[in-house]
């Protein structure tokens, strides 16, 4: 059987602890990573190269338009219910780092392979458009000391198998300020270097994101995007204290539970919530609690982009006395199947896939995606939270009224749960907590 030329897109969506002074940097111009470990070698095949590359070019951009915001609202949603369906208990995304890493690799795509990824990742918005409005809606995220969020890029190409497009090149530089190196293929691991730019990106909380033997000499490019997320909150629990919480197998545990009053009330049709905010306002532990009862497998179900950002946007404010337990979630899963069932095929299809926008291939094989790997991480704290996530995209190559009780929401069952940016609502990271 011949053998197909590999392409590796890595994406990695992750945090780093709760520390002050750290810096802005979203999008990242970050520097050179030299290579320490064992395996890898400090030489100039794991250096920046400089290609193509010319003055990055000032990009004209505009407010984030409503079709950008429902249509990623509808990808997230879409994908976190296929996700759960497939991984099930305490599964958790970051819709932000798949709908970068897809277009990263949608910018190398063509034809059907390309229609069939702007139609997943936006309502069928055109790349270009795309590119721009994510570069818009990443660059005004930032925030502050105590609560940012921060990216860096990097494209990483074997020359003995592609020649990469400068065009291809250019796009990543312009709008995701992207890093360009070049794979060693004669290093033991040559995952290796990938590997420590992942780590030192995210000071170690996640130490790799590609297995080992994933680069053999049919890989022929590296996309990776990585994200932190670093927040304490505004409104810090003062202590925590033991509380029973009864999870979706209606096992009883007892967890450290932390108590604030906050002013973001929501009340739904089938569920009850909060956002709770973090410092400086930009961002938000949004809550969404299903009513006593309900199936939090049927309650994910019933969600899609139109009820989520109504439930975001009904926050009122509203006291509201929350109760929430700290907890630690992990998920790792591989999202080829449910990205087939959400209609990306020809991208996994080594006869239909398209992707030589990326490239010209030494030997004129064929790219195409071979495999979807996402994994995360969260924890949450009476002080703040800390969350990670990495996929790789492997291709073979107030009046005077009578005082009111305020609400009460208390998440002592399974309840869904996000990550927001406060502007415009849109789900950074989104999961469920079941015990």
């Amino acid at each position: 059987m011949k053998k197909i030329l590999s392409l590796l897109l890595a994406l990695a969506l992750l945090s780093l602890p709760i520390l002050s002074g750290c810096r802005n940097a979203l999008p990242a111009e970050t520097a050179p990573v030299g290579q320490e470990s064992d395996t890898a070698r400090a030489d100039a095949e794991t250096k920046p190269t400089g290609k193509p590359l010319s003055e990055r070019t000032e990009i004209k951009t505009g407010p984030l338009s409503a079709a950008f915001v429902e249509g990623h609202a509808d990808f997230a949603l879409d994908l976190y219910r296929k996700y759960y369906e497939e991984n099930g208990k305490n599964a958790l995304l970051s819709p932000l780092s798949v709908a970068v890493a897809l277009t990263m690799a949608a910018n190398g795509a063509k034809g059907e392979t390309k229609a069939q990824l702007e139609k997943l990742l936006c309502a069928g918005m055109d790349v270009d458009t795309l590119n721009t409005q994510l570069y818009t809606f990443v660059t005004s995220l930032g925030g502050n000391e105590k609560a940012m969020l921060k990216a860096a890029d990097s494209v990483w190409y074997a020359e003995k198998v592609l020649e990469p497009s400068d065009a291809f090149l250019s796009l990543m530089q312009n709008y995701y300020a992207a890093e360009v190196r070049k794979i060693d293929l004669s290093l033991a691991k040559p995952e290796q270097p990938v590997n420590d730019w992942v780590k030192e990106k995210t000071d170690g909380m996640i130490p790799s994101i590609l297995p080992d033997r994933t680069i053999d000499e049919y890989t022929a490019m590296i996309l990776v995007n990585a994200l932190s997320f670093i927040a304490e909150w505004q409104n810090k629990g003062m202590r925590t204290w033991d509380k029973t919480f009864t999870g979706s197998d209606g096992k009883e545990k007892t967890l450290p539970f932390f108590s604030t009053d906050e002013y973001g009330y929501i009340k739904g049709e089938k569920e009850t919530g909060f956002v709770k905010r973090y410092a400086g306002g930009t961002y938000a532990f949004l809550a969404l609690l299903p009513e006593e009862g309900t199936n939090i497998s049927d309650y994910i179900a019933s969600l899609d982009g139109e009820k989520y950002l109504t439930l975001v946007n009904s926050a009122e404010d509203r006291k509201v006395i929350t109760e929430m337990p700290e907890f630690t979630s992990d998920t790792a899963a591989s999202l080829v199947d449910l990205l087939k069932v959400l209609g990306v095929t020809d991208a996994f299809d080594p006869d239909k896939a398209d992707f030589t926008g990326l490239g010209a291939t030494k030997n004129g094989l064929p790219l195409y995606i071979s495999d979807v790997l996402h994994k995360t991480h969260i924890e949450v704290t009476k002080d703040g939270t800390k969350a990670a996530a990495a996929t790789a995209v492997l291709v073979p190559a107030g009046s005077a009224m009578p005082v009111e009780e305020p609400p009460r929401v208390v998440l002592d069952r399974p309840f869904c749960y996000a990550i927001i940016d406060t502007a415009t609502g849109l789900p950074i990271f989104f999961g469920c907590y079941e015990g």
